[in-house]
Order: C-alpha cells, then structure tokens, then sequence
C-alpha cells in the first residue's frame, strides 16, 4: 500500500505549530501565554511533548506515536488511523531524510531543520 489515502501524516509544520492542539497538551505545564509563543517555542514544545524519556531525541517509538498522534477530525467523530506498515515506511522516511548525523535519532537541531 502507498499510504496516498494519508496524504499529511507526518511531522509537518502545519502540525507541529497547530497551537490551540499543542496548548491542549501544555496545559498546567508551561505558563506562558499562547499569544506570546513564537513558532519556534511551539516547534519546541511540540518536540519535548514527544520526547517520553527526556533525552532530547526522538527515537522510532517517540516519531511514531507523533505521526500517529490521533487529531479529532471537524465533526469529533472521524479520526485518522495508519496502518502498522504505513507508519513504519514513514518512521523510517523520516529518519533517511531528517537524520542527518545517521545516529537513528532526531534530535532538536534535525527536526528543526526539517521543519523549514
């Protein structure tokens, strides 16, 4: 299958600075106001969001639960799931095109990168 029925599912930029999801997420942890969050605080946020072990890296399991991260669609009924082999193909897409030190990490540097 060539995962065209999920055409944005990946770290993109949209995502990655959506701030009414991210602030969702900060809720109680970061005391700033979202109206004064540059893009790139979000990007931040939304990586150590992701980053469960707190090394400053995402490894596979931390980029799939980012690109699989389930959104609510407009209606709050319809959510987008992936198919295991889908995800994979795209864990490892991600990590030929953004690792660029080839350590199987994204590290902070990489993924902001990635998002220009």
């Amino acid at each position: 299958m060539d995962g065209s029925h999920h055409p944005n599912v990946r770290l993109d930029k949209n995502m990655v600075q959506d701030k009414d999801h991210i602030m969702e997420h900060l809720d109680g942890v970061v005391d700033k106001p979202e109206a004064e969050m540059s893009p790139q605080e979000l990007q931040l946020h939304y990586f150590k969001m992701h980053d469960y072990d707190g090394n400053n890296l995402l490894d596979g399991l931390e980029l799939a639960t980012a690109i699989s991260h389930v959104h609510r669609q407009g209606d709050g009924e319809h959510v987008q799931t992936i198919k295991e082999d889908e995800l994979i193909n795209l864990i490892d897409g991600v990590l030929r095109d953004d690792d660029k030190n080839n350590d199987g990490y994204i590290d902070y540097a990489e993924f902001a990168k990635s998002m220009e």
